[in-house]
């Protein structure tokens, strides 16, 4: 990377970014939260491989541990007071559940306000539900 991209991605992109991840993360930021950016670097920091609005053809995730069957939501408040924005969320939660996935919904404000706390949080859960023995049956 040289220094006239480096420069370009931490001033625009408040991240130092190789031309490729530049360019889409820059596709994903119209449709990407603040505080889910934020949550995707902090994660990204911890050596947690995340990607960033990954779907799946049925619908989008925030964030995406793909080898731990997770899914982070960061919650918009219209979400806490919207009856269709509730249901929508419902239903792609079951939806990601059916093909194995766990959905964790992560408030904005605890990421704007308390992110070393949530970051922590995520990775408790992370290390509890990657060991074989925590799993539930039904």
């Amino acid at each position: 990377m040289t220094g006239t991209e480096l420069y370009y991605s931490v001033n625009r992109l408040g991240h130092p970014l190789c031309p490729s991840c530049q360019q889409e993360l820059k596709s994903k930021l119209e449709h990407t939260s603040r505080e889910t950016v934020k949550l995707y670097f902090l994660l990204k920091q911890k050596g947690i491989a995340v990607e960033l609005e990954k779907d799946d053809h049925y619908t989008t995730a925030d964030i995406s541990i793909v080898s731990a069957k997770v899914n982070i939501e960061v919650s918009r408040p219209q979400t806490n007071y919207n009856r269709c924005e509730a249901l929508a969320d419902l239903k792609r939660t079951y939806y990601s559940f059916e093909k194995g996935y766990y959905t964790l919904r992560i408030p904005n404000a605890l990421v704007a306000y308390d992110q070393d706390d949530a970051v922590s949080f995520i990775e408790e859960f992370l290390q509890v539900s990657c060991q074989p023995q925590s799993y539930y049956h039904c």
